[in-house]
């Protein structure tokens, strides 16, 4: 008899320990006729972020007049709320925390404005500082990651001022734009 309560007692100890800490509200059937248990299935997927349909955005020869202006509408999805934060860097390398267009050997550069949009085209920008997040865009697709249904959902737009382009020698430019887009 003392074996069998000590074994009792062994049994109820380790099916404490099994289920310690353990939240879920699974049941034991009972012995009879008939027995229902249940069971708790549970899941969770994780914040996902996308930006997609980028394009280049070529400025062509520059004419000797007037500024460069180029942008491109894209895709930022987001499976949640479609709130997001972005920020934007570039590879130049002569200044530092500033957007430019640099020429083949990195010797010379043209300052560039950077804009970003929450919605498609230009209209209701704002600037982007080299390396700082702007923080509480709404706008991201919710409905599909590659906006094929919602539409595009950003807009990039890059700017060089007529004074830089004229002060600049010849040469080719450029620079490749990062974009990141993450939780806000």
């Amino acid at each position: 008899m003392k074996n069998t309560i000590k074994a009792l007692a062994l049994i109820a100890l380790i099916g404490g320990i099994g289920s310690a800490g353990n939240s879920y509200a699974a049941t034991q059937g009972t012995l009879g006729a008939t027995s229902t248990g249940t069971s708790v299935v549970t899941m969770s997927i994780a914040e996902a972020f996308q930006v997609s349909d980028i394009a280049d955005i070529p400025l062509g020869a520059y004419s000797g007049t007037g500024d460069l202006n180029g942008n491109d509408d894209l895709c930022v999805y987001h499976n949640g709320d479609g709130s997001y934060r972005v920020t934007v860097t570039d590879s130049s390398t002569i200044s530092a925390a500033a957007f430019a267009v640099e020429d083949a050997g990195n010797a010379n550069e043209i300052a560039m404005s950077v804009f970003w949009n929450d919605t498609t085209g230009t209209v209701g920008e704002a600037a982007v500082t080299d390396g700082t997040a702007i923080t509480t865009l709404t706008g991201a697709n919710t409905t599909i990651s590659d906006c094929s249904a919602g539409g595009l959902s950003a807009n990039i737009h890059v700017t060089l001022l007529e004074a830089a382009l004229q002060a600049a020698p010849a040469g080719s430019y450029d620079s490749t734009l990062t974009i990141v887009v993450e939780a806000d």
